[in-house]
């Protein structure tokens, strides 16, 4: 993507996998998170790392209002974030915000589940979602929305789409071994963000790699 420097987010940052690798990278990273604990690891770590004057974390939704300007990030990273808020209107909202913080020429790179992902098939067969796609996990009632391509594809369709590939690899979640099947997307920021969202991808049809 030719990025060597300059402000990343690490939406829902977790533990911060993302935000250190960036951060030693060079970037100056903005981590986003709604648990405390989990910002307070990252802040924790960050210290003993001496990364804490290039790791910058806030604790709150990803579906509220971003503490940034308009055209501050160089990069956005969303590694499974977006697909746990719970209404379409709320990950409408993250996109948007994630559209006004990018800048102009700025990439966002946006990793999610398909809805081919082996276990989730089943879930949204037996514990589906109000949502298209969507499953509820009997568990411990967590909601996750799933994507297919056409799906992916309206819903980021202000953004040029640079790459969509669909990932197939072995995981083990709930107590078994499967194939999980992801979308990787690569999104650039191509003009400063207007009322309402144009569409203006010109990507190929996806590419699939294992």
């Amino acid at each position: 993507m030719g990025i060597s420097s300059g402000h990343v987010l690490d939406v829902g940052a977790g533990k911060g996998r993302n935000t250190f690798y960036m951060a030693k990278q060079g970037f100056d990273v903005y981590a986003i998170d709604y648990v405390l604990e989990a910002i307070a690891f990252i802040d924790k770590v960050a210290e003993s790392k001496q990364l804490g004057m290039k790791i910058h974390t806030y604790c709150q939704g990803i579906d509220e209002k971003w503490p940034f300007e308009d055209e501050f990030f160089d990069c956005v990273i969303d590694s499974f974030a977006s697909i746990d808020v719970e209404t379409k209107a709320g990950r409408e909202f993250y996109r948007d915000e994630l559209f006004r913080t990018l800048k102009s020429g700025g990439y966002a790179m946006v990793t999610v589940v398909s809805a081919d992902d082996e276990v989730e098939r089943e879930m949204i067969r037996n514990y589906p979602g109000k949502e298209k796609n969507s499953s509820v996990w009997p568990q411990n009632g967590k909601f996750q929305k799933n994507y297919d391509q056409a799906e992916l594809r309206e819903f980021y369709k202000g953004f040029e789409i640079v790459a969509l590939k669909k990932i197939d690899k072995k995981a083990h979640k709930l107590g078994r071994d499967f194939t999980a099947t992801n979308f990787f997307l690569i999104l650039k920021k191509m003009c400063v963000y207007c009322t309402k969202l144009a569409p203006i991808s010109k990507t190929n049809d996806v590419t699939r790699s294992a």
